[in-house]
């Protein structure tokens, strides 16, 4: 057995994008793995078979990450084999490769040849394909050029964008997509035999879910169509697939709507109206006539949907909700952990899965049974069965087993609590490895993003290498977190960093009085996003940490509002007013008006490609601690974003990791 070291992450394999095949005698899924010395990550195609009940690896060139059941024993995934293909994506060409390959064997073989940057595709038919383009308004119809016009109109365009961009909207970036000015996700219907793409959705529509109902014969796509300013006003339409015609669904009022479906000749919607939406509220299920008019509600359920639950030991997407049989089946967190629902043709939900806690990553559904990948008995992501009617649950993979066995384990410890108002919030609490009940330890207080999010009693690499160093390590999930419905999320307005702070600082005081081994005077904070608008806040409101290490943060929510991708809405939201005529009340939430109260020593770790929380924000508070003269260091990572500890390179990951340790180590050791 051996400690958790910063580079043991890379040891685990991350599982996502499990999909049966359309016989359900077989499921695909994808496994990736990090690779320090290239600094990359790995992934590829693998294969369940439910006859034979064993595993077998389908691909192996590292490169796979998505999967499209083309029919039961065909799997096509995009990429480029030959040097000549490699060679246009380098240019940057638009054009996209798919291969086919069978689960049987063999090698991969080019199925298709896109001329579009495809970024999913689905089978219509033999000979017809629905693709998601990702579309630049101000690009050329490339259909119309010659392939040297062609490669000529990109070179072009690739200088132009090195040298200049050009901005007349909002958002003008996105965080982990760049510059997204005129940029939109774009239906298309190409045709195999024709190599022709024709669009189906309108220039400017940014979609952000679409299906097919094959027992229809349409599409049903959604999203939000903008010039200028993002609303978060979404439009539905319905391609119907014979007719090659698009219809708007008109809805009695505006909808915010995350996925739409049609079901027995209806639509069910999950969203929102418009009106009510902001940061904080959970969507609900609406059902509507195909001919539009006004939404109903389908279920009153105050819940999010997807797993939720946070874990730096995931990678790679996947799809949490379902449509089978014209019943509707999804992953949904509840409290600290996410299980499996499904709703009726009345609305009606009902608790499939096992009440065991954990996380529910991605689904599929055929037959009787659910196969779903999840994480079980506090560990890492496996492979499991979920059978419909007797709720049995089965483990079919062993992908984390052996890296479980060989370290040392310290597995979270769940208490409930009530905070200073009464309310009860759920904590967790890591003890170090090798724990002596007749020792002091000092501790790192966890706090994670959104702030409508969640911690859960799943694996996190990062506490585990800090209780492996000798750490206590405690979280919890304050007002404002997910899992508890609308009201116990709703931190916006006065509410923002006042109850939610006083949650934080209630259970801190708490889990010194439940571990009396914890060092009072060595206790450490860290969090990222809104975990580092929180550490940033915490510094100038308390002396009580010793040392702090903020991450992707928030400190003037004035220039915060107006830099990021969201900030123009979501920030907004959160303040309840805005720069002009509620300057003074967003000043006052900004934690750079109290850097000159703080005196804990503090870490700065961000992106220069972070256009959620853009790096202008720990720019001003590092530099407002240096004049301060307060202890302060800043890390700043070239070409990450966002997602540096889930998804960035290997060698920032671990470089992230060792900045925070060394850190604590420093004032706390």
């Amino acid at each position: 057995m051996q400690e958790v070291g910063i580079k043991d992450l890379f040891d685990i394999n991350f599982l996502s994008d499990i999909n049966y095949s359309q016989d359900g005698k077989n499921a695909a899924f994808v496994v990736s793995k990090g690779l320090p010395e290239e600094n990359k990550y790995k992934s590829n195609i693998y294969i369940y078979s439910f006859e034979e009940e064993k595993i077998k690896k389908l691909t192996a060139f590292d490169a796979e990450k998505s999967i499209y059941w083309l029919d039961n024993e065909n799997i096509i995934f995009p990429g480029a084999r030959s040097d000549k293909d490699k060679e246009l994506l380098k240019k940057g060409m638009p054009v996209t490769f798919y291969n086919k390959i069978n689960i049987h064997g063999g090698e991969a073989e080019k199925f298709l040849t896109i001329p579009a940057r495809c970024n999913s595709i689905k089978a219509i038919d033999e000979d017809n394909f629905l693709v998601s383009v990702n579309y630049d308004h101000n690009e050329p119809d490339y259909s119309k050029l010659s392939p040297e016009e062609t490669e000529k109109a990109v070179k072009e365009l690739t200088e132009a964008n090195s040298l200049y961009k050009i901005m007349d909207e909002i958002p003008f970036w996105a965080n982990g997509k760049g510059f997204v000015n005129k940029k939109r996700n774009r239906l298309y219907r190409y045709n195999k035999k024709t190599n022709e793409l024709t669009a189906i959705s309108a220039p400017l529509m940014n979609v952000s879910d679409h299906s097919i109902d094959k027992k229809s014969g349409k599409i049903i796509y959604s999203g939000v169509e903008y010039e200028n300013k993002m609303e978060l006003i979404s439009l539905v339409y319905i391609y119907d697939i014979k007719t090659k015609e698009s219809k708007k669904i008109s809805l009695s009022e505006d909808f915010s709507i995350q996925t739409a479906r049609i079901v027995n000749e209806s639509i069910i919607l999950y969203g929102i109206p418009s009106k009510e939406r902001n940061s904080c509220i959970n969507s609900r299920f609406y059902k509507v006539s195909l001919e539009g008019g006004t939404p109903e509600l389908f279920n009153d359920g105050d819940f999010s949907l997807g797993g939720g639950v946070g874990s730096d030991c995931k990678y790679g997407g996947g799809v949490s909700f379902r449509i089978y049989k014209d019943q509707l089946y999804y992953a949904s967190l509840r409290g600290y952990s996410s299980y499996i629902f499904t709703l009726d043709n009345e609305g009606k939900e009902t608790k499939i899965s096992k009440d065991v806690t954990g996380s529910v990553d991605c689904l599929d559904v055929l037959g009787e049974k659910i196969v779903f990948i999840g994480v079980r008995d506090k560990g890492l992501q496996e492979i499991y069965t979920l059978d419909i009617k007797t709720g049995e649950e089965k483990q079919i993979s062993d992908f984390n087993g052996e890296w479980l066995k060989n370290h040392f384990i310290s597995y979270p410890e769940h208490f409930l609590m009530e905070n200073r108002d009464g309310v009860e919030l759920d904590g967790f609490v890591i003890k170090p490895v090798n724990y002596n009940p007749d020792k002091k330890y000092p501790a790192i207080f966890n706090i994670h993003g959104g702030p409508k999010a969640a911690y859960g009693d799943v694996l996190f690499h990062e506490m585990q290498h800090w209780a492996s160093q000798g750490y206590f390590v405690f979280f919890t999930n304050p007002r404002g977190s997910d899992g508890k419905g609308s009201e116990f999320a709703y931190i916006n307005g006065e509410r923002y960093l006042n109850w939610d702070y006083n949650d934080l600082m209630d259970f801190t005081d708490k889990v010194i009085e439940l571990y009396p081994q914890i060092d009072a005077e060595k206790i450490g904070v860290t969090g990222g996003s809104y975990g580092g608008l929180m550490v940033n806040w915490m510094v100038g409101h308390t002396n009580r940490f010793k040392a702090a290490a903020t991450q992707r943060s928030i400190s003037n929510f004035i220039s915060k509002c107006l830099t990021t991708d969201i900030g123009y809405y979501h920030n907004l939201n959160q303040m309840g007013t805005d720069p002009w005529e509620g300057a003074d009340i967003m000043w006052d939430k900004s934690p750079l008006k109290y850097a000159d109260k703080c005196k804990t020593p503090l870490l700065f770790l961000h992106s220069d490609e972070d256009y959620r929380c853009y790096m202008a924000d720990a720019f001003q508070m590092f530099t407002a601690l240096k004049m301060f003269d307060v202890d302060s260091r800043m890390c700043l990572f070239h070409g990450e974003n966002h997602e540096l500890s889930r998804s960035g390179k290997p060698k920032n990951r671990i470089k992230r990791l060792e900045e925070i340790t060394s850190w604590m180590d420093k004032y706390l050791k």
